[in-house]
């Protein structure tokens, strides 16, 4: 029943999470979660992304290939994207 608990827990925050990223105008691609970590939603990549990384509110956690990977915590999920690096281009 403790597992069930988490997933409802996790549920519950997705969905409010979702709220605010909706009102914010990102848009929401999928998520994932299990009963081991914090929920995760991926978002498309905005220019709002990028304010987030210069205010030190978001970060970038992965480089692969032309591409970066952003991520912030918004109430208790991780937000992830994907954004194509044009600085590697070059």
């Amino acid at each position: 029943m403790m597992k069930n608990q988490l997933i409802n827990n996790g549920i519950n925050a997705v969905n409010q999470a979702v709220n605010i990223l909706s009102n914010e105008d990102l848009t929401v691609i999928g998520f994932y979660h299990d009963s081991l970590s914090k929920p995760t939603i991926e978002i498309e990549h905005h220019p709002k992304c990028n304010k987030y990384i210069e205010a030190g509110r978001a970060t970038y956690y992965r480089y692969e290939g032309y591409y970066r990977f952003g991520q912030f915590e918004l109430h208790g999920c991780r937000i992830v994207w994907k954004e194509r690096d044009i600085s590697r281009l070059h």
